[in-house]
């Protein structure tokens, strides 16, 4: 258990602090919320009647290692324990329904995905926004968060909405934690991370996102293909119930981490890259997945979240520069945003990826670009105010380890 000097300066809310309180009474967490991957696979096909999760590239053996470390090393608590189990149960019900879908309509697998428009980039390097933008484009096609966790509509004919089921694991998060939504603003009828959706492929990014992992706990050889071979079928999925074919609109940092497996997948992939002071995304995004954390255990060191998402960084954007300069993805297909850029003019900015990537830009754009941030101006929520030196970093570090990356990509320092 990590000492609580290293999170006093985090607090949770008395109902959060009251309902984790209910371990100590029974001597452990585990003993009120289970995490047992049968029982919970058990669960699954008793409330969907269907029994066939598909076998593709071993996704049981990533699920039953999954669950093995959410039920110990993750050290959940209760309400940690309480979101996992939904989590699990709900893409365990997804998956189920998903292969049943396509066993009955092969077809679906076979739906083409025609040149997808992704945005990837380190977190807080402007995606967010760029995709909730970009998403004003009406042929442009986004995944909304209440479709990422509900593709074929809620399981029961209950009186709740389908963007009300998707609540838990929206805006329940600023429940949680009530500064949360000055980091990042989760809704159901939003456009979401591709991290959502892939959910059910157990293997994926989201799970060691949000809890306490090994990167390498939910890693086997065929782990990164399956998540892009889950990641394509679901498109198809949504593209088979669509009334007309639009391109699709994707995000998530985690892409950046797999340039040739996403260009295998989809070879006419057009790709937009956003840069940004490391000083600012290095130390946002470590405090940013660091409550996450903390939300779901308090076994959480937040003083090495830093020095973790600084490596994690120099890594992933050192082998993006590589793979272009070698011809390893099509250079062609990628353009660069610097988030500076898209701040201080964001319609300039979309007109200059419209263009680098060969778009037609709608006439009406303009007016919807300004009419959107006129109603979500920077900081709507408050600002994001966090200590580098609380998540073990020093700034002159952090831009000498990027000084690569710097220089590659000219990005302009921030005070």
């Amino acid at each position: 258990m990590v000492s609580r000097q290293l999170t006093d300066w985090l607090e949770h809310p008395d109902w959060v602090r009251r309902l984790n309180l209910f371990a100590a009474a029974v001597g452990g967490a585990q003993h009120l919320v289970h995490l047992d991957a049968d029982e919970l696979l058990e669960v699954a096909v008793l409330t969907t009647s269907l029994s066939d999760f598909g076998d593709e590239l071993g996704w049981a053996e990533g699920y039953r290692r999954l669950l093995a470390a959410l039920d110990g090393p993750a050290e959940l608590t209760v309400l940690g324990r309480l979101s996992a189990r939904a989590e699990v149960l709900r893409c365990l019900q997804t998956r189920l329904r998903l292969v049943e879908i396509w066993n009955r309509e092969p077809t679906i697998r076979c739906k083409p995905i025609e040149a997808p428009l992704f945005i990837l980039g380190p977190p807080r390097t402007g995606t967010s926004i760029l995709l909730e933008l970009l998403a004003l484009d009406s042929g442009l096609r986004p995944v909304y968060a209440h479709e990422a966790h509900h593709p074929l509509g809620p399981i029961d004919t209950g009186p709740a909405t389908v963007l009300e089921r998707s609540e838990p694991e929206q805006e329940f998060w600023s429940d949680i934690h009530p500064d949360f939504i000055t980091m990042h603003e989760l809704r159901a009828d939003l456009p979401c991370e591709c991290v959502h959706f892939v959910q059910p492929e157990f293997r994926s990014w989201h799970w060691t996102m949000m809890h306490n992992l090994d990167t390498q706990t939910n890693v086997s050889p065929d782990s990164e293909a399956a998540i892009y071979a889950f990641h394509r079928a679901f498109l198809q999925t949504l593209a088979h119930f669509d009334n007309e074919p639009r391109r699709f609109l994707l995000k998530t940092p985690a892409h950046l981490g797999f340039l040739p497996m996403l260009f295998a997948t989809y070879p006419d992939a057009l790709v937009v890259h956003t840069h940004r002071d490391p000083v600012k995304f290095v130390g946002s995004s470590a405090n940013l997945t660091g409550v996450l954390r903390w939300m779901r255990s308090d076994a959480v060191d937040m003083s090495q979240r830093g020095p973790y998402m600084s490596i994690t960084y120099q890594f992933l954007l050192g082998a993006a520069i590589t793979q272009r300069d070698q011809g390893l993805v099509p250079a062609e297909q990628i353009t660069d945003l610097h988030f500076r850029d898209l701040m201080s003019d964001p319609l300039a900015a979309i007109e200059g990826i419209y263009r680098d990537l060969g778009l037609e830009l709608p006439d009406n754009m303009g007016d919807r670009v300004s009419g959107y941030l006129a109603h979500k101006p920077k900081g709507k929520f408050g600002a994001h105010t966090y200590d580098p030196r609380r998540l073990g970093l020093d700034e002159a570090t952090v831009r000498d380890d990027f000084a690569d990356y710097i220089d590659r990509y000219n990005v302009v320092l921030e005070d």
